[in-house]
């Protein structure tokens, strides 16, 4: 394999028995070859993520883990935002372009200036405002923050790269080398040296750089040598912005209440909520490797129109309500055996598994309809809906937290959640309908 591959044009989008191409034999034999390999990938990610899990579960108190979520949940909303949308961007150009090394390097250079100023910007703050986030130091919350801001925005530009180009086998590679390091890192900080959040840091932003590093050479390895880094024009900074800061309102709406349970007083609970939060999440695999699975049909789809990107997310919801429900009936039953393996100390966290169960068949119905506005070219549609369901969420967290603590968390999570689902279908099958005529 060279790198130089022929698009695959903007025409018409393929029809589910398409014959060929980037997508094998088409309709859901596909589908489930796609899948298999994106299960590959997202299992081997939620088996570190689990570890890791599990490891900080033993060896945090419920505040420290606390504060450590709250920072990973800072992560979580400033990323998406410093790589302007160079992850979808990427995709996009994966399907309607030919040179994947030039695409991937503007990519690259993209985020690294993205991302390296979100962290800056963020530790300045700390250092403005006393008693952010507690009394976690500045050293801790800056390795951390390189660590899942920097390095891990560097690191899925690399997987996205494969899928971009349907090499979903490659991404599975990637995916599975990242996972490792990962799971080698935890295992040091369980058995070296230093104990706490302090010590975890290094570890944590050690093992994260090193896993971007191993899937950037085993993708240039395949695409027949490194990314071509070039100067990002400022027009690419502007054309991915809508992208980025609709990822970054999805982010806020989902983390935003954690470190507000921090600053209220409540930071046991916030360990308590974010372990309940990262179980939950771990439910949303199924739907995850489904979207990188059809990341590409989306795009093309979305070329051939808004009503072709609607009926590709009807279609990406009935596959999505299949994986989630199960997921979601699991993890309603199986809430206890959390505080089975951490210990009796977490197992108020059982409640709020309960209590967010719904989110993996929820997120399923979003991601389906969200997927085909961007798809379609509707980001700013998606950006905006996002903006209101996060802005709704987040009063409802200032009112409601100091006196409710995590409940109120949850409550307006769902809540937020499901006025988002409903927005995204109404939007999109809005854009369909206009572009029916």
């Amino acid at each position: 394999m060279t790198g130089q591959r022929s698009g695959s044009g903007a025409g018409a989008p393929p029809s589910d028995d398409e014959p060929g191409g980037d997508y094998g034999t088409g309709g859901l034999r596909s589908l489930a070859d796609r899948f298999s390999w994106a299960v590959v990938a997202e299992i081997t990610n939620l088996g570190a993520v689990a570890l890791v899990f599990f490891v900080l579960g033993r060896l945090l108190t419920t505040a420290d883990y606390g504060q450590f979520a709250s920072l990973v949940a800072i992560a979580a909303i400033v990323g998406p935002l410093s790589t302007f949308g160079a992850n979808w961007i990427l995709i996009r150009r994966g399907v309607l372009e030919t040179d994947i090394r030039a695409e991937t390097g503007r990519a690259i250079n993209t985020a690294a200036i993205g991302t390296s100023g979100a962290v800056a910007a963020v530790v300045l703050l700390a250092v403005a405002v006393p008693g952010f986030l507690g009394d976690i130091s500045r050293v801790t919350m800056l390795l951390v923050l390189v660590g899942q801001v920097v390095a891990y925005w560097l690191l899925e530009l690399g997987i996205t790269s494969a899928v971009a180009m349907a090499e979903l086998r490659l991404a599975a590679i990637g995916r599975t080398v990242a996972g490792v390091i990962r799971i080698l890192a935890v295992l040091g900080f369980l058995i070296g040296p230093g104990d706490g959040v302090d010590a975890w840091a290094w570890y944590f932003v050690i093992g994260q750089a090193v896993a971007a590093l191993a899937v950037h050479l085993i993708v240039a390895r395949s695409f027949g040598g490194p990314p071509r880094l070039s100067r990002t024009p400022l027009r690419e900074f502007r054309s991915g912005f809508p992208y980025g800061l609709g990822n970054t309102t999805e982010s806020f709406l989902a983390a935003s209440d954690r470190p507000l349970l921090t600053q209220y007083g409540f930071a046991g609970q916030d360990g308590i909520y974010g372990a309940g939060y990262r179980v939950v999440s771990l439910g949303f695999t199924p739907m995850m490797a489904l979207l990188k699975a059809q990341d590409r049909r989306f795009f093309r789809h979305g070329a051939g129109g808004s009503a072709a990107a609607h009926q590709a997310g009807l279609k990406m919801m009935v596959h999505g309500l299949v994986a989630t429900v199960p997921v979601t009936i699991a993890l309603f039953l199986t809430a206890p055996l959390l505080s089975v393996v951490l210990g009796d100390r977490w197992a108020e966290a059982e409640t709020v598994i309960r209590a967010l169960a719904l989110l993996p068949f929820i997120k399923g119905f979003q991601f389906s309809f969200g997927n085909a506005l961007t798809a379609a070219g509707n980001q700013q549609a998606r950006m905006w809906l996002t903006g209101l369901a996060a802005v709704g969420n987040l009063i409802g967290n200032v009112i409601l937290i100091p006196s409710r603590g995590w409940q109120a968390a949850a409550v307006t999570t769902l809540v937020a959640e499901v006025a988002l689902a409903i927005g995204f279908w109404a939007a999109s099958d809005h854009y369909a309908r206009r572009d029916r005529g």
